[in-house]
């Protein structure tokens, strides 16, 4: 399988720069130079072998992942098999690892993963999840359906006219009555009252997002209910 230098390049780049690392800092953890570091992230060397092994135990990854291939999009092949079985990102895949595993990275080293496992199997496995999960996926629909009256607005004009508009809608001057107030763009005038039937539109979100973290309340009260009854 040929490899390309460019993309592993990328790839280190990447990982670096998660961590916040200089390349001298990651030059350092390798035992190479930080111009070095620059060639392989810039596509000019390719690392040996024995770096990109190193490598490895640095970003915590397996070699695949730095070479790009395709079963080990997200860092490993059983934490990428993870993730498109799951249909979850490598995000939450590591949380959930950092509290159920056994690895010294994990939430009390690992010590009390058992006891983490049967929490969250109860969690998942109540009867009152299914609700608890309606009820937040209701408060997630509102909450995107409010955002969107936004995304209509930007879909019609661009960014920098309703920058623009937000200034002298914003203002002490009332463009639209007072007739001594500066003379605007049609446009701006338009983007105003657009802006203004915006707002009235979110407005309406307002208490059905207000009930819906009520009612969000009260199925996770139920959910834990379930899991650790209350003694009558």
């Amino acid at each position: 399988m040929k490899y390309s230098a460019e993309v592993t390049g990328k790839i280190i780049k990447k990982e670096r720069d998660n961590r916040c690392w200089s390349q001298k800092t990651l030059g350092d953890k390798l035992g190479v130079s930080g111009k070095q570091i620059s060639n392989y992230e810039s596509g000019v060397l390719m690392p040996p072998m024995d770096i990109l092994i190193e490598m490895c135990e640095v970003f915590d990854c397996e070699l695949g992942y730095i070479l790009n291939e395709e079963s080990y999009a997200n860092g490993t092949k059983l934490m990428t098999a993870i993730s498109d079985k799951l249909g979850l990102d490598a995000a939450s895949v590591s949380s959930i690892i950092t509290i159920t595993g056994k690895e010294k990275s994990c939430v009390n080293f690992g010590y009390e993963s058992e006891k983490n496992r049967r929490i969250l199997n109860q969690f998942f496995s109540s009867p009152a999840f299914s609700y608890f999960y309606e009820c937040l996926s209701d408060l997630d629909r509102m909450v995107e359906q409010r955002k969107k009256v936004w995304d209509e607005l930007e879909k019609t004009y661009s960014k920098e006219l309703i920058e623009q508009a937000f200034s002298y809608y914003n203002s002490t001057t009332d463009y639209f009555h007072d007739s001594n107030a500066e003379k605007l763009d049609d446009v701006m005038y338009e983007i105003m009252g657009a802006i203004d039937s915006t707002i009235d539109k979110e407005n309406n979100f307002i208490y059905p997002i207000k009930v819906a973290r009520y009612e969000l309340n009260e199925a996770f009260g139920e959910l834990i209910n379930s899991i650790y009854p209350k003694k009558e």
